[in-house]
């Protein structure tokens, strides 16, 4: 497989101060225009290191996944390689194409249709004739979005932008491709789609792709590059560094994206294999998982129900007491959830507490969340790893 893309030494800043970088820039650009080109690898005042000596290759035949917290310099990375921004220091080398998924819709005039959007689109990438027609024919059937593909653009939903700006960024085979949060939105079908189209690119391409969702990565990655504040502290097996990953998640600032409604009206109390778990306690994969609630200050018969979460915040399961039909004594204070086993992917996990009033309308409380994480060494794309009785069974 060769090499595809050389990234060495890669070096890039930014003001914090809007005036003072334009102030820098245009003192730049001078000096480029008059030849008296300034050393611009120096820090100045307002400035910082959003890359700092990055350095990585990748082949035809491989998928890149980059991690990193918010303010890592992810999507800065991708637009130096792309050429949106110029970096300071450093190299970038690129054999081949280069296709990207960053602003998928960006670039698309509202008042125009989708189908004119996507001709202008194939005429700057220089089709022409019955190459053009094809392409806008592919870009159609691949984005599905039916009657709409002859509508303007300013009338599309977020999820019909996605997928006409996947359709017409992915139907053309680049050789490297640069994927950048764009599977967040649309329905499950069509992103099952997006995975199909990049495994497809990915066996003629080089992929270099981005996303928090840490299933996306594990599913469609092959290699992982850890970035944090700049710089570059792993690169090499995905699994690896989305363990990396989920060992340097701030818990204390994940918690400010959880919500919260009358907090104070409950408590829990987590049981780990019949023990009381501590704050930042790993929870072996498997363990066996108890909530206790305390639920004396609400009314009998209201519904109680337990929310995982994964660290996106995305709800993987939840347990609904009114399945169960319960009988409330006369005086309630704690109701246990034998939630059992925990089998999770390694990860962040959040459990929460919704509680409504018995004919489940109104809102009660919405607890502080137990943030914990899951400890092990196998991961795959679906966070919910069940175990079954495997057995072999003899032909007649």
């Amino acid at each position: 497989m060769n090499t595809l893309l050389h990234v060495e030494g890669l070096w890039k800043k930014y003001s914090r101060d809007l005036n003072a970088s334009v102030r820098y820039a245009t003192r730049e650009l001078l000096h480029s225009v008059t030849g008296n080109k300034s050393k611009n690898d120096k820090l100045r005042a307002t400035e910082f290191w959003a890359l700092r000596d990055v350095n990585f290759s990748l082949r035809r035949g491989e998928v890149l996944g980059v991690l990193g917290h918010n303010g890592a310099g992810k999507s800065t990375l991708l637009k130096c390689i792309a050429g949106k921004l110029r970096h300071e220091r450093g190299r970038i080398a690129r054999n081949g194409e280069l296709g990207h998924l960053l602003e998928m819709s960006a670039g698309f005039a509202p008042t125009m249709t989708g189908r004119n959007n996507v001709s202008v689109r194939g005429q700057l990438m220089g089709k022409r004739g019955k190459e053009l027609q094809h392409y806008i024919s592919q870009v159609e059937e691949f984005a599905d979005i039916g009657e709409f593909f002859d509508a303007p653009v300013q009338f599309y939903s977020s999820g019909m932008k996605s997928r006409l700006g996947f359709a017409a960024s992915s139907v053309i085979e680049p050789d490297i491709l640069i994927i950048d949060e764009v599977l967040a939105v649309g329905d499950l079908g069509f992103r099952l789609r997006c995975y199909e189209r990049i495994n497809e690119l990915a066996r003629k391409s080089a992929v270099i792709f981005v996303s928090h969702s840490i299933g996306q990565v594990a599913r469609l990655c092959d290699r992982g590059i850890f970035l944090e504040k700049g710089r570059m502290l792993f690169e090499g097996d995905v699994q690896q560094a989305i363990t990396l990953y989920n060992d340097n998640l701030d818990l204390r600032n994940s918690k400010k994206n959880t919500t919260n409604l009358n907090s104070e009206l409950t408590s829990l109390r987590l049981l780990v294999n019949g023990e009381a778990w501590e704050h930042e306690q790993v929870v072996d994969y498997g363990a066996n998982l108890i909530l206790d609630v305390n639920v004396s200050r609400f009314p009998q018969n209201t519904q109680v129900r337990v929310l995982l979460k994964d660290a996106s915040q995305s709800l993987l399961m939840d347990w609904n007491s009114v399945r169960e039909n319960l009988v409330w004594p006369e005086s309630a204070a704690i109701i246990r959830t034998d939630l059992g086993p925990a089998e999770l992917a390694p990860g962040v996990y959040f459990l929460s507490v919704q509680v409504m009033s018995p004919d489940g309308v109104e809102h009660l409380c919405i607890s502080e969340p137990i943030i914990f994480r899951v400890n092990g060494s196998v991961i795959f794309s679906n966070p919910i790893q069940k175990r079954a009785e495997w057995q072999f069974l003899g032909t007649d």
